[in-house]
């Protein structure tokens, strides 16, 4: 038997680990990656580990559609303010050199 993987297993262990390093933070943590332009805000509709896929396989087709949608973005001072004043905690994933982050679901209420 060959140990050798097919492209769809690996597309499926690159997933799976974007999908375990995928951890819980407040702001204090992500504000070095705002501030060096790498953090990106993904709407409640994306998930974390496909988005972090896309962008280690540079389909810059996908990223730029969710840009353009309003789906991936950075942080505005609004919001930051915002979530400083009332604690959020975020998802986040970090794909170098950028940092995807996702408010958690109870924080969308």
């Amino acid at each position: 038997m060959s140990d050798e993987q097919t492209p769809k297993t690996e597309e499926q262990n690159l997933l799976e680990r974007l999908q375990n390093d995928i951890d819980e933070t407040g702001w204090d943590l992500l504000e070095e990656h705002h501030k060096r332009d790498a953090l990106f805000l993904l709407t409640s509709d994306l998930e974390l580990a496909p988005v972090g896929m896309a962008m280690a396989r540079d389909e810059v087709e996908y990223i730029r559609g969710w840009l353009n949608d309003g789906k991936m973005s950075r942080p505005t001072d609004e919001l930051i303010k915002t979530w400083l004043e009332n604690e959020v905690k975020f998802n986040y994933l970090i794909v170098q050199p950028y940092v995807l982050i996702q408010l958690k679901s109870e924080d969308l209420q």
